[in-house]
């Protein structure tokens, strides 16, 4: 399913890279689960949440067995689009991604000259998407407002300084002020993000388009680790 910010194309590798340091039956959190296409490739314990309502009512709707449309015609994405409230959360949550150019919300209407149906797309790789989803606790939070009982893993892939954004405003300082208070509470910290304040541990260029107009665009994903990072001590027998 499309979504603006989405790390398909290098989920495996930031899984990967991360599940070096997660300790065994250490719950994985996002609090900015989005797509969700890098929380399908975790194992359990996973927690995955986001502030939009919407999409993780249509997670959620998903793992109970909810099948979204097929095809949806521009007249209806429109529809919906003026008039969100006569719809269900699940439904606008699958046209304001999956049918929407790029995957901005109720940006513009999903549609190139080959008449591709970007509903269909969306409804297979949800489907695709449903047995990895299994186990997943969903949360419709504010990052701010997310309790941790006890030591976990928070990957964080917020909105990105200096981007579009989703739509609302996002302050990154408090955010990472966030981060670091997590850190000190005992919890593993990581960021996706184009520059944040702390240490770069991993990255990778890739092609990305910023709206219906423009051409791809190379961009540096990078990984920065909050906490200090594990020391590994060589014993000898």
């Amino acid at each position: 399913m499309q979504y603006m910010g989405g790390k398909s194309r290098i989920a495996y590798k930031l899984v990967n890279f991360m599940s070096l340091e997660r300790l065994e039956n250490m719950t994985w959190v996002e609090p900015f689960m989005g797509s969700g296409k890098v929380l399908e490739k975790v194992k359990d314990p996973r927690i995955g949440s986001d502030i939009n309502s919407e999409l993780i009512s249509l997670f959620k709707m998903i793992q109970e067995g909810y099948e979204p449309p097929k095809i949806v015609t521009e007249s209806f994405y429109n529809l919906v689009k003026k008039n969100p409230h006569i719809y269900p959360e699940h439904l606008r949550g699958f046209l304001s991604f999956a049918c929407s150019f790029g995957g901005h919300r109720w940006d513009a209407f999903a549609k190139n000259k080959r008449n591709h149906n970007f509903a269909l797309s969306g409804f297979r790789s949800l489907m695709k998407q449903k047995p990895l989803l299994k186990g997943v606790k969903l949360l419709s939070t504010d990052y701010k407002s997310l309790k941790l009982t006890e030591r976990s893993l928070i990957y964080c892939d917020p909105p990105y300084k200096n981007t579009k954004g989703y739509g609302f405003k996002f302050d990154h300082d408090d955010f990472y002020q966030w981060c670091i208070n997590k850190k000190n509470d005992g919890h593993l910290v990581f960021i996706s993000e184009y520059n944040a304040p702390f240490d770069l541990a991993w990255s990778q260029e890739v092609s990305i388009s910023f709206d219906a107009k423009s051409n791809k665009q190379k961009k540096t994903e990078n990984l920065y680790r909050v906490h200090e990072k594990s020391k590994f001590k060589l014993i000898t027998y």
